[in-house]
């Protein structure tokens, strides 16, 4: 009956109260997917995910150049970044054209994007590709992916339409035959 003494219960109240208090904290996950399905002032979308929690984001068209496509600005209150943070995504399909996500230093709480940037330069992540080392929101990694389907060439259909064109040319000398059968009759 010794262990249940005062001093051994306080020992493993304590060891308890430790191992418990040492538990890994367990990391919000933080995510930002910036959608241009084109590339007018209405044309693209932000929805952040913190947890399991998916919240749209307001995309506004740049104020300071009012009536310009591909530029843009997503309200994000406690994004951080510092002066340089930006990051590019290649075009898909335009070697040398960008898609920038930068840190709005002159506008604080606001993520500046813009499309179609003819830079020049071929360095740049990926459509689609996550970036998990620019930005942070409220001090917690943000992990930013860019979609760009605005400018996916869409490719015609020459298979179904040429068989549907062979289809009604068939149906057609089909019923003429059928009426020059009926006429000699």
């Amino acid at each position: 009956m010794k262990i249940f003494k005062p001093s051994t219960l306080v020992s493993l109240g304590i060891a308890i109260a430790a191992a418990l208090v040492t538990q890994p904290a367990i990391a919000i996950v933080q995510t930002l997917v910036i959608t241009e399905n084109n590339s007018t002032a209405s044309g693209l979308t932000a929805m952040l995910t913190v947890g399991t929690t998916t919240t749209s984001l307001t995309v506004t068209n740049n104020p300071n150049n009012p009536g310009t496509d591909d530029q843009w600005f997503i309200a994000l209150p406690g994004v951080t970044g510092g002066i340089a943070a930006f990051q590019n995504w290649t075009e898909p399909g335009a070697a040398g054209v960008l898609n920038v996500v930068q840190f709005a230093v002159a506008t604080p709480n606001e993520l500046f994007v813009r499309s179609d940037f003819d830079s020049g330069f071929t360095g740049g992540l990926a459509d689609g590709t996550a970036d998990t080392t620019t930005f942070r929101l409220n001090e917690v990694e943000l992990d930013v992916t860019f979609i760009d389907k605005g400018d996916v060439a869409s490719a015609p259909d020459t298979g179904s339409t040429l068989g549907l064109l062979s289809l009604s040319v068939v149906a057609l000398l089909g019923a003429t035959r059928l009426r020059f059968l009926q006429l000699a009759a």
